[in-house]
């Protein structure tokens, strides 16, 4: 998947109370996909709110269900824990292919403007 993720940071994601990692394995038990959700209590749902940070599956695994199944545990995982507004956070360019797929999902894209610290 081309992830040099730093060990220390993984192992915080794992531990930390409001963070989830789901992976997809193959029949090897080699990781050919991920997710993470973050979730935490926010005071304008009235309820927790979510955010599907990460969403990889390694080329080779692309178009064959994976990412759509990493959302489908992450949506039911998100119903368990009461989450009342569930966020996808991407990085790069919405492409065309990129909206059909969250669209297919159920996902709709949202009209809000993201601001980050320089």
């Amino acid at each position: 998947m081309g992830l040099a993720a730093d060990p220390n940071t993984v192992t915080w994601i794992i531990s930390h109370p409001e963070m989830e990692l789901m992976v997809a394995a193959d029949a090897l038990d080699k990781v050919v996909g991920f997710i993470t959700l973050s979730h935490r209590p926010v005071l304008k749902t009235g309820g927790r709110a979510g955010t599907i940070d990460e969403l990889n599956v390694a080329k080779a695994w692309q178009r064959r269900g994976v990412g759509r199944e990493l959302l489908r545990r992450v949506v039911e995982r998100a119903k368990v824990l009461s989450v009342k507004r569930l966020e996808v956070e991407t990085y790069g360019p919405v492409t065309a292919e990129l909206r059909a797929f969250f669209a297919a999902c159920g996902f709709d894209a949202a009209e809000v403007g993201v601001f980050r610290l320089k």
